[in-house]
């Protein structure tokens, strides 16, 4: 699995739209074009959220760990893990990268 770098640019693909409510312990991503939504925990859906405000990767992970408490070198891991799962069933994209 690739990592992605500090530089990339990361944003939601056109058409997503989330909705959460932390009160039912209920989020979820919906394509508005094909229909399928998306069942979401709650700290993946942070990350979605929060790559509305920081779609720089660099920024994005520093939110991170001030968000949760974990070590680096795991968060590192459980991120980079969460984006790719992310990219790979079409929720998110890396600007400019041709092989997505």
């Amino acid at each position: 699995m690739l990592a992605l770098n500090d530089d990339d640019i990361i944003r939601l693909v056109p058409n997503i739209a989330l909705h959460g409510d932390a009160n039912k312990d209920f989020f979820f991503a919906f394509n508005v074009i094909t229909g399928e939504q998306y069942r979401l925990n709650s700290s993946s859906f942070w990350v979605m959220e929060s790559i509305t405000e920081y779609n720089e990767w660099a920024k994005l992970k520093e939110s991170f760990f001030q968000k949760f408490e974990v070590k680096r070198e795991q968060g590192d891991k459980d991120l980079n893990s969460l984006a790719r799962q992310l990219l790979d069933i079409g929720l998110v994209e890396i600007e400019g990268d041709s092989l997505l």
